[in-house]
């Protein structure tokens, strides 16, 4: 049994929009409090070790069904997706609990829950893998950063956490005001017409309430993302139980770090993250970024042990997927 700790400065490819909680269209970034040598507090951007865990879980989820040929062909069911990509949830099958034998068999045939933990039947397992919040590297976190992060920004000239902060401005518009968008109507946007010409009477009368119940669909909204480029400490711990957990959590670390995309707003060109550092797992170079990381060290690379155990079981995976409880 060993403990394993890997660190990493991850980079924003694209603005974070990870939003905390909104005030009417007003949604505001996730924060951390934070305490000051001074004996200040205050609230730092940050990605919710929650956030990151979902990603190490459904990166892993999808290494998985790879390694035991199941992306081809929809093959899950509703309580197997559940588990996978979610952790499953305590359902009380059979009114009984997870029987040892049975847990057992879970772990073997698929790695990642020992790491992850998850639900099956009528008991939560617990996991192995502590993640930790991704935290803005700012004037604010200096004091918390480790050797080798002040270490690598050194050279880089460290704002405050405001200055990384960036309110943005979206409008939804309303069809229905684009003449040229009215004449596909069946009517020829007749009533439209009538309800724009209520409101512009409501407003030069200031009748308020008429004037809601004219308004048009447009929907103006505010929201704070964490400019590109800004960067992030972020760090997981694991107890490995065998050489196996190892490569699993190094298969996980690559899939997620491969292609980490986190927060809200992904379809409007937001959440894109790298890992440019990291500490006890090597970042290789970008000619490489077919394999994200590797091993600090000799040895093989990442996740080879992990599929080839996985692979030898895949009839085995698909018979037990298929009446899983979770």
């Amino acid at each position: 049994m060993e403990k394993r700790r890997y660190e990493f400065i991850l980079q924003a490819i694209q603005p974070i929009a990870h939003h905390a909680e909104s005030f009417g269209n007003s949604a505001i970034h996730m924060r951390l409090k934070i305490r000051q040598p001074d004996g200040s507090f205050v609230n730092v951007p940050r990605i919710t070790g929650d956030t990151m865990r979902h990603g190490l879980r459904e990166a892993a989820a999808y290494a998985f069904l790879d390694a035991a040929g199941m992306l081809d062909t929809p093959a899950l069911t509703e309580s197997a997706l559940r588990l996978l990509f979610a952790g499953g949830m305590i359902t009380g099958a059979d009114a009984g609990s997870v029987k040892i034998d049975g847990y057992r068999e879970m772990v073997e045939l698929c790695p990642p829950l020992a790491l992850l933990g998850g639900c099956a039947q009528n008991r939560s397992i617990p996991g192995r893998l502590q993640v930790d919040d991704a935290i803005l590297i700012c004037e604010e976190t200096s004091h918390l950063w480790s050797d080798w992060t002040r270490a690598f920004v050194a050279e880089m000239s460290i704002d405050t956490h405001r200055a990384h902060v960036e309110e943005v401005q979206r409008v939804r518009m309303d069809p229905s005001l684009v003449p040229h968008h009215r004449a596909l109507l069946t009517d020829g946007g007749d009533a439209i017409v009538k309800r724009l010409g209520k409101s512009e009477k409501a407003s030069a009368k200031k009748d308020a309430v008429e004037k809601d119940e004219a308004k048009s669909t447009m929907l103006p909204r505010r929201y704070e993302t964490i400019v590109a480029g800004s960067l992030f400490m972020w760090g997981l711990e694991c107890t490995c139980m065998s050489e196996l957990d190892v490569d699993t959590l190094d298969a996980m670390c690559a899939a997620f770090t491969s292609n980490m995309v986190v927060g809200g707003k992904r379809a409007t060109g937001n959440g894109r993250m790298r890992a440019i550092a990291a500490q006890n797992i090597a970042v290789l170079r970008p000619r490489d970024a077919a394999q994200t990381l590797d091993l600090v060290g000799p040895g093989n690379r990442h996740g080879e042990r992990f599929a080839a155990h996985v692979r030898v079981r895949a009839d085995r995976v698909r018979a037990w997927l298929s009446q899983v409880e979770a």
